[in-house]
C-alpha cells in the first residue's frame, strides 16, 4: 500500500482541478445548452493573466489569484453568455465550430503575446507539509484539493437552497416556466456561466505550476476534465466532481503500471479513455438530449447546369497551368491539393452525413504511415496508395459503431478521445510512428512518369484530386447521398420506414477514411518523411473550422479551404503559424454566427410557410398530401458542388 500512496496522492490532488473544472463545464452546459470546447482555452488564459500579475508584476498571489478569478472569469463568461445566446437553438454542428474556434483564436493570441517556449511557473503555493506513511504531502496539494472540494460543496449548497440556485435548475428543464416565476432566465445564464469560467480559471490557476506556462498544454490537460463530465453524465454535478477524483487517480496509477512504450501514453490518454467507455457503454436515456441537425435554407436546383460546366472548365486550365506560373511556388500548390482531398474526405462526414468528426487526422496519419511501410516491403506506389486507403478504411468503421447511437456532441466528444487516444498510444507503437522503419516515402516512378520533379508530381495529385472529387460526387448524387441526407435530417422516419441506417453509417465513415487516407499517403511521398507531431488532435480541430470557415458545399468547401489552409499560407510569409492559428479561431467563431443565423432564418421561413400552408387549405385530405413521404425524401434533387 505504501508503495500505492503516492499515485494515489498525486492522482487525488489533480483529480480534484478536474473535478473543479468539470463541475463549471457542466454548469454552462446545463444552463445554456452549449457545451463548451473552448473551456480549456478560457484556464489557459487565465493562468497566463495570473502569471501576468503575480510574477511579471509582483503582485501578491491571494489578490492576483482573487483578481483573475472574479474579474477575467466573471469577464469572460458574461461575454461568453451574450455571443452564446445567438447559440442557443443552433445545432450542434455551428456550437462545435464556434467553441473550438475560441480554442484556436485564444492559443494563437497567447502565442502572440508571449511566444510559443513554454515559460517556468515558479510554485507560489507552500512547498512544506507533513508526512503520512513516509509520503511527503505539501499543504499546497491540501489548498488545492480543499479549494476544489469547497467550491464543490458551496456550488452544491448554492443550487439547493438560494431562489437563484432553484431558478438555475429549473431553467434547465423549462425556461419559460422559470420567466413566469419573476427569474430572468438570460440573468440565470450569466451567473451559471460566470460561475463556469470562474472555475475554469480557478483550475487554471492552480493546474500551471506543474506544466508550467503553455498554452496547448494547460488546454489539453483541462480538457481532461470531459472524462469527469461523463462519469457525471453531463448533468450530475456531485458524480462530476467524483468523477474527476476517478479520472485523476486512474491517470496516476497509469504512470505506475504502463511505462514502457506505446503504453505510457495511456497516462495522459485515460480520461479519454474513460470518456469513450462512459459514451459506449451509459444508457442513452441517462445523456441531455441532442439539438436537431444542421439544417440550412434551400439551394437553388441543380438543373442550371451550363454555368457550373464553364466553372469547372475554368478551374481546370486553372489547374493545369498552375506549375507553369507558380515557380518557387509549387510545393504550396501540391500541399493545397492534397488538403482539398482530405478536406473532401471530412466534408462528407459533416455537410452530407451529418455527422461530427474531430480525429480526421488521425486517418491521414494511418494514411501516410501505412504508404511509408508498404514502401519498405516493396510494393508499387501506386498499389501502396490505393492500399492505404484500403487499409484506414475499416478504422474509419471502428468510429461508425458507437455512431450508431451518438451523434452531435456526444460523437464529437467520443471522436476527439479517440484522437488523442491515437497519438498517445497508437502513434508510439510499431504499427505508425513507432517502427524501427523510417516513415517516408520517395516520388513514384510510374512507367514512363517521372514523378521526381515537382510538375510531375503535382499532376499526379491532380489526377489523384480528381478521382477523389469525382468519387464523392458520384456518391452524393447516388442513392447512398440520398440516404445520407435523409440521415441526416430525419434518422427516425428511415428506421422507422425499415431502412437500415447502420450500413449507411459504415459507408460513409469508411469510405471517408478512405480517402482521407489516400490523403496521408500523398502528402508524405510529397514531403519525403512526417512525424507523428503534426497529426496531433489540435490539426483535426483547425481543419474543421477552417471546413466551417468555408461554407456548406461539401467539393466547393473543400477546394477553398485547401486554398485557405495551405496555398495562402505559402504566399504570406510574414503570417505567423500563431496569426493564423488566431485569424482561423475568429473566422471559425464568425462564420458560426453566420449559420446560425442561417439556420434561423431558415426555421423562420419553414414556420411561416406552414402557417400560410394551414390558413390557406382547409381541406385534411390536401394537408396529408403535403406531408413528405420517405420516397420523397429519399429521391429528392441532390447537392450541388
Amino acid at each position: 500500500m505504501s508503495s500505492l500512496l503516492p499515485f494515489l496522492i498525486v492522482g487525488l490532488v489533480s483529480g480534484s482541478l478536474y473535478g473543479l473544472a468539470g463541475l463549471g463545464l457542466v454548469l454552462s452546459y446545463r444552463t445554456s445548452g452549449v457545451f463548451n470546447f473552448g473551456y480549456g482555452a478560457i484556464a489557459a488564459a487565465a493562468a497566463f493573466v495570473f502569471y501576468t500579475l503575480h510574477v511579471t508584476n509582483g503582485l501578491a498571489w491571494p489578490l492576483a489569484g482573487l483578481i483573475t478569478m472574479a474579474i477575467f472569469g466573471l469577464g469572460v463568461g458574461l461575454l461568453m453568455e451574450r455571443v452564446t445566446r445567438a447559440l442557443t437553438q443552433s445545432s450542434e454542428v455551428v456550437i462545435v465550430a464556434f467553441t473550438v474556434g475560441i480554442i484556436l483564436a485564444v492559443e494563437g493570441l497567447l502565442g502572440i503575446q508571449y511566444g510559443d517556449v513554454t515559460r517556468y511557473f515558479p510554485p507560489f503555493l507552500p512547498a512544506s507539509g507533513f508526512k503520512l506513511d513516509g509520503v511527503l504531502i505539501s499543504w499546497g496539494d491540501v489548498i488545492c484539493a480543499s479549494v476544489a472540494l469547497a467550491a464543490a460543496v458551496l456550488l452544491y449548497a448554492f443550487l439547493r437552497l438560494t431562489r437563484l440556485g432553484t431558478a438555475m435548475r429549473g431553467v434547465v428543464d423549462n425556461p419559460t416556466l422559470v420567466s413566469l416565476t419573476g427569474e430572468r432566465p438570460v440573468r440565470v445564464n450569466r451567473v451559471a456561466w460566470g460561475i463556469g469560467c470562474s472555475f475554469a480559471a480557478a483550475a487554471g490557476i492552480l493546474l500551471a505550476p506543474t506544466l508550467g506556462l503553455d498554452a496547448n498544454l494547460l488546454t489539453l490537460l483541462v480538457v481532461q476534465a470531459f472524462g469527469a463530465c461523463a462519469i457525471g453524465a453531463f448533468t450530475n454535478l456531485p458524480l462530476t466532481y467524483v468523477g474527476g477524483l476517478v479520472v485523476g487517480v486512474a491517470a496516476s496509477f497509469a504512470t505506475k503500471y504502463f511505462v514502457l512504450p506505446p503504453w505510457d501514453g495511456l497516462s495522459p490518454a485515460m480520461p479519454f479513455l474513460i470518456l469513450i467507455v462512459v459514451l459506449l457503454l451509459a444508457p442513452l436515456r441517462f445523456l441531455p438530449k441532442g439539438r436537431p441537425p444542421l439544417v440550412m435554407a434551400p439551394r437553388r436546383s441543380m438543373s442550371k447546369s451550363a454555368g457550373r460546366r464553364w466553372i469547372l472548365v475554368i478551374a481546370g486550365a486553372v489547374l493545369l497551368v498552375i506549375p507553369w506560373v507558380s515557380g518557387t511556388y509549387l510545393p504550396a500548390w501540391e500541399s493545397g491539393l492534397t488538403y482539398m482531398i482530405i478536406f473532401s474526405s471530412l466534408g462528407l462526414l459533416l455537410w452530407t452525413a451529418g455527422e461530427i468528426s474531430l480525429c480526421a487526422v488521425a486517418f491521414v496519419a494511418l494514411g501516410a504511415t501505412t504508404m511509408a511501410h508498404l514502401h519498405h516491403d516493396g510494393v508499387p506506389w501506386l498499389l501502396a496508395l490505393l492500399l492505404a486507403g484500403l487499409i484506414t478504411a475499416p478504422v474509419g468503421a471502428l468510429i461508425a459503431i458507437p455512431a450508431v447511437r451518438l451523434s452531435g456532441i456526444y460523437l464529437a466528444l467520443l471522436t476527439l478521445g479517440f484522437g488523442i487516444f491515437m497519438q498517445e498510444v497508437v502513434f508510439q507503437s510499431a504499427l505508425m510512428f513507432g517502427a524501427p522503419v523510417n516513415v517516408s516515402t520517395p516520388r513514384p516512378n510510374l512507367w514512363f512518369i517521372h514523378g521526381t520533379s515537382d510538375r510531375t508530381f503535382y499532376y499526379i495529385i491532380v489526377v489523384c484530386l480528381l478521382a477523389a472529387f469525382g468519387l464523392l460526387a458520384l456518391v452524393q448524387r447516388s442513392q447512398l447521398g440520398r440516404l445520407l441526407r435523409a440521415m441526416a435530417e430525419t434518422p427516425r422516419m428511415l428506421v422507422t420506414n425499415g431502412l437500415n441506417t447502420i450500413t449507411t453509417r459504415l459507408l460513409v465513415f469508411s469510405l471517408s477514411a478512405f480517402v482521407a487516407g489516400v490523403g496521408g499517403a500523398l502528402m508524405v511521398t510529397q514531403f519525403g518523411n512526417v512525424e507523428g507531431q503534426n497529426f496531433g488532435p489540435e490539426q483535426s480541430l483547425i481543419l474543421v473550422t477552417v471546413l466551417v470557415i468555408c461554407g456548406t458545399r461539401m467539393l466547393l468547401g473543400a477546394a477553398i479551404a485547401g486554398l485557405l489552409y495551405a496555398v495562402l499560407p505559402g504566399y504570406v510569409h510574414s503570417f505567423t503559424v500563431d496569426e493564423q492559428t488566431f485569424a482561423f479561431g475568429l473566422a471559425a467563431m464568425v462564420a458560426a454566427l453566420v449559420l446560425a443565423q442561417r439556420e434561423g432564418l431558415a426555421a423562420w421561413i419553414r414556420e411561416k410557410a406552414h402557417t400560410s400552408d394551414n390558413r390557406l387549405e382547409v381541406s385534411p385530405v390536401r394537408d396529408r398530401a403535403r406531408i413528405h413521404t420517405p420516397t420523397e425524401v429519399l429521391t429528392g434533387s441532390g447537392i450541388g458542388l
